[in-house]
Order: C-alpha cells, then sequence, then structure tokens
C-alpha cells in the first residue's frame, strides 16, 4: 500500500477536524426527535451491514445439531492413497488438512495435484492492477506456500504436483478451449511456463489437461481421489470437477471420488474467523448432497491452522474466510450432485406437469 506524505496527511487531518466540526454544529442545532432519526438511521445501516455477524452464534448452534445427524466417513486404510485435486493452492488443505494428516500418520500415501498455481489473484500481487510478471512471480511464491501447507502437516514436497494451468481459466479449458490453446488474461502465457511443473510446454488446451489428469490417475493408482463439486460456485472448482470427473471415467475409477465444496454461498462458512471448536457445516450450495463428516483430533486441528497460515499471500487478504475452514470436522460427498430422489420436481429443471407425459 503507497504511504501518504506529509502534506497529504495535513490535508486530511484538516478534513477530518473540519467534518468533525460541522457534523457537531449540525447535531446540535437539531431537535431531539431529529437527533433519535438520526440515531436509528445509522444503527439500521450498522445491522444491515454487520447483521450476519450477530446472529453468526445462532446460526452455529443450528449447524452443530445437523452435523451431529450426518455420518462418518470410514476411516482410511494402512495402505490408502489418498490423491487430493486442488484448483488452486491452498484449497487442499482448507478441505482435507486433517484427512491428508490422519493418512499419512498411518503409512499411507497423499498427492495433491495443483491444476493452477493461482496466477490471477490480482491484490495478491501486491496492487490492483499488477503487472503480468509480478502475476508470475505470485504464482512461483504461492507453489512455495503450497510447500510449506503440507510440510506442517507433516507431508514431503513430494506430495505435490503442480500442473500450472491458468488460474480463472480452468472453464474456457473445458468449454471454448478444449482444442484452441487458451492465452492467459492476466500471464500472457499460453503454455504451462512455471519451473518445477509436472509437464512444462504444455498447451493450455482442455485436451492437454485432461490427458495430463488420466496419466496422473493411471500411473498414481490411488485408492481415494478428492475433487470439488459441481455445484461449488467458483468457475475453476467447476471446471476442476468436470476434468476430473471425466478422467476418473476414462480409467473406471469413479467409485474412488469424493466431492467437497469450498465456495459454498454467501458467507460460508459462517461465522468468519477461527472458531476451532465448532463444527463445520453442509454448504447451501451443496445441499441435498449425502455429506459424511470426517471428525478430527485436537492436534489435526491445531495443525490444519497452521497449514492454512502457511498461505501468506492469501492470508493477508482472506485470512477470515480460510479461517472459518479450521472446524472439528471436514466434509465429503460420495455424490457430485443430489441424487434425483433428493430434489423437487421444480428444483430438477424438467417437471412434467400433472397429467402429461412425457413422450
Amino acid at each position: 500500500m503507497r504511504r501518504l506524505a506529509p502534506w497529504q496527511w495535513l490535508a486530511l487531518l484538516l478534513l477530518l477536524y473540519v467534518g468533525a466540526a460541522e457534523a457537531l454544529r449540525l447535531w446540535l442545532g437539531l431537535v431531539w426527535a431529529e437527533r433519535l432519526a438520526l440515531l436509528l438511521a445509522a444503527l439500521g445501516v450498522w445491522a444491515f451491514i454487520n447483521g450476519r455477524f450477530l446472529f453468526a452464534s445462532y446460526h452455529a448452534l443450528l449447524a452443530s445439531a445437523r452435523v451431529r445427524r450426518l455420518p462418518p466417513l470410514p476411516e482410511p486404510a494402512s495402505g490408502e492413497h489418498l490423491l487430493v485435486l486442488a484448483p488452486h493452492p491452498d484449497d487442499e488443505v482448507l478441505v482435507a488438512a486433517g484427512l491428508m494428516r490422519r493418512v499419512h500418520q498411518r503409512g499411507g500415501r497423499v498427492s495433491v495435484v495443483y491444476l493452477t498455481s493461482g496466477d490471477a489473484f490480482d491484490l495478491a500481487a501486491g496492487s490492483p492492477l499488477p503487472s503480468r510478471e509480478a502475476l508470475r512471480r505470485l504464482a512461483l511464491r504461492r507453489m512455495v506456500e503450497a510447500w510449506r501447507g503440507l510440510e506442517a502437516l507433516g507431508l514431503p514436497r513430494t506430495a505435490a504436483l503442480f500442473l500450472g494451468f491458468p488460474d480463472q481459466g480452468l472453464f474456457p479449458l473445458f468449454t471454448t478451449h478444449y482444442y484452441l490453446a487458451y492465452e492467459s488474461p492476466s500471464t500472457g502465457l499460453k503454455a504451462v511456463a512455471y519451473p518445477g511443473c509436472y509437464r512444462p510446454g504444455l498447451p493450455y488446451t482442455g485436451k492437454a489437461l485432461e490427458a495430463t489428469l488420466v496419466e496422473l490417475f493411471q500411473g498414481l493408482k490411488p485408492t481415494r481421489i478428492l475433487l470439488p463439486s459441481p455445484l461449488d460456485a467458483h468457475r475453476d472448482h467447476q471446471a476442476t470437477a468436470y476434468f476430473g470427473m471425466r478422467a476418473a471415467a476414462f480409467l473406471g475409477l469413479e467409485d474412488r471420488l469424493e466431492y467437497y465444496v469450498v465456495h459454498g454461498g454467501y458467507q460460508y462458512p459462517l461465522p468468519k474467523g477461527l472458531h476451532p471448536r465448532l463444527p463445520l457445516y453442509p454448504p447451501p450450495r451443496g445441499r441435498g448432497l449425502p455429506w459424511r463428516r470426517f471428525a478430527l483430533t485436537e492436534e489435526e486441528v491445531r495443525l490444519k491452522e497452521r497449514a492454512i497460515r502457511a498461505h501468506r499471500s492469501q492470508m493477508r487478504l482472506l485470512s477470515r474466510f480460510l479461517l472459518a475452514f479450521v472446524r472439528q470436522n471436514e466434509l465429503y460427498s460420495p455424490l457430485p450432485v443430489p441424487a434425483k430422489e433428493a430434489l423437487a420436481a421444480e428444483e430438477e429443471g424438467w417437471a412434467v406437469p400433472e397429467g402429461r407425459e412425457v413422450l
């Protein structure tokens, strides 16, 4: 953030003084009814801005009752190989830090595949309008932060596999740029260019990304694959779900998929900030999914917080959102979208008017 010059500080102080003096003069000239109306208006604006925090504890109490009724996720086996698909560095520790730690502690293997290196988050690069070079440097920084996050959980750096595809560009790769190379508007890159990536030089195409995932699934032979649900509100997460599901289906691994949601709806999860003694409740966008809870130990919760804090470039701007995932449990669904039986007819999008038949 740019520092103010001395003359700018003086101008700011003068402006504040004049504003305070004028507000006091106005207040003294008002009758009691006008003062009361002004106070009520100010209170209404404050409540509108902060209302979600006022009711956060009440919301957490209701969420606790809901989470307790969810079935538990089966414990990882000793020979488990957990593969986590993360659209960006930090997604993996938000949703699976505890599970990754548990698998590793029990002698299993953990692999994390980062589809992007998060090179389109302009504010994290240090300014609202960063240069392309600054965003490329951000990608390298976030890759290092991903290593540190995994190390906080006791995992080796070799658990991380960076693919280097464009942040905020995965959805175009799945749709309009499956064959035609995509140019990242953030970095200007058209191919994987970051050192340390799995396949440097791969073009930014959906076909190349999908082929890489098939190759990794086939070579790593995971026993469980975590990936975003298509219901996630973020386009990169949706595209990661589609690419992961297609790659798994190509190899017949659909029964090994488990789904998670990060961007689950307005202000999810509440309350914001660090609340390690509260449960993580199912996201609003995941309503109807058969969620299963994975309970964490106190040590796993503590290490999860440490792993999230390792992503310093994100913590600087999103700390209250990121730390809100440090809870007593993690949540996974065996289905990407709700089963037909869990949806009301009007939610399915193809409801048939009563008395008619579908031809």
